[in-house]
């Protein structure tokens, strides 16, 4: 069985994980059932969901065949675009789907999910099936993922799970702000002096230029020859939150080697993040990015997401969500701090 699982919420078109829009009903307080469809490539099952989006039933459904399904628990949240429930989530293969990047093979048909906007809390697990036999030669199934197009380029969800006996992949969905998905594989590429420009692993980092708190300009590139954290964050972010006094004492610790944390605030003013670092007894080094230009700029689809460079601007690696320990984040560095 395919399975999809429905994860964190997003809000102004990052998922903000841990943050919700929507206010708590008074205890007691009986809530107006709904009906949810979900129709995959035509295959229609309906779910009880209360007046604020919640599920009362747990959902697991998949399309004809196994090319694609999806799975919640009881009680997760789904709200559209305007924070309502949607009466409908739907996925159908697009019919002009957009090219393949010069960098992968496209080994599955690229489905559209909708409503576009939908957000889900908790995490969301898509999965999609590939027909081993069309595999290009020398690619392993092992390094396939699910990826998403943002309207200009392919783009890495990060997590993934590869199941080779149902020929699957899963990945964790926050929202659908981008609605294309496929299974990608990657291909190799002609060496080339000059790493491709972008946000996946292997890119080179967009470089980028943001005042700090002091109002001082800070530039990426100039920090070229040493590693780098990105880290995208947001004031009202729990999870974000949760993760900053670990990420601040590894920059305390590691900076004498030269590693450059780099905490890149979404939407707040400079007198905002001040109050909000004294009143969280935090010191970390913070860019504004109040336009949320750079985010975009990186794909960010919810937060926190960091990014871990090397000394030549390659990312490494991308992690998503919060890290859970001090020794997460350090097991992530050993890519960079060579």
């Amino acid at each position: 069985m395919l399975v999809i699982a429905f994860a964190s919420a997003l809000v102004s078109g990052f998922t903000m994980a841990g943050c919700s829009s929507k206010s708590a009903p008074t205890p007691g307080e009986e809530l107006t059932s709904y009906h949810l469809e979900v129709n995959l490539l035509g295959e229609k099952n309906v779910f009880p969901v209360n007046s604020q989006g919640m599920l009362k039933a747990e959902v697991e459904v998949s399309s004809d065949g196994g090319k694609i399904g999806l799975s919640s628990d009881k009680g997760t949240t789904v709200l559209d675009q305007d924070g309502e429930p949607p009466h409908i989530i739907h996925a159908v293969i697009d019919s002009s789907p957009p090219p393949a990047p010069a960098n992968a093979y496209v080994v599955s048909s690229v489905y559209n999910l909708g409503p576009e906007g939908a957000t889900f809390d908790p995490p969301l697990l898509l999965t999609l099936g590939y027909d081993p036999k069309l595999l290009p030669e020398g690619l392993g199934e092992n390094e396939l993922y699910i990826a998403y197009h943002n309207g200009t380029e392919w783009c890495n969800v990060g997590y993934k799970k590869v199941d080779t006996k149902p020929y699957s992949v899963t990945t964790h969905l926050y929202n659908f702000n981008s609605t294309s998905f496929a299974i990608l594989g990657p291909k190799e590429l002609a060496s080339s002096t000059t790493p491709t420009q972008g946000t996946q692993v292997g890119d080179l980092a967009p470089d980028f230029q943001l005042n700090n708190l002091e109002g001082k300009p800070v530039s990426l590139g100039d920090l070229r020859g040493k590693p780098v954290i990105l880290n995208f964050w947001g004031t009202w972010c729990h999870p974000c939150v949760s993760e900053m006094p670990l990420i601040q004492k590894v920059h305390e610790e590691q900076s004498a080697e030269g590693l450059v944390l780099l905490a890149i605030n979404m939407g707040g003013t400079s007198s905002q993040v001040k109050e909000f670092l004294q009143a969280h007894n935090l010191s970390l080094p913070v860019l504004l990015d109040t336009r949320q230009d750079v985010a975009r700029r990186y794909n960010i689809q919810y937060i926190p997401t960091t990014f871990f460079i090397d000394k030549e601007g390659i990312i490494q690696t991308v992690k998503i969500g919060a890290f859970p320990d001090k020794e997460a984040i350090e097991g992530y560095l050993n890519k960079i701090m060579r």
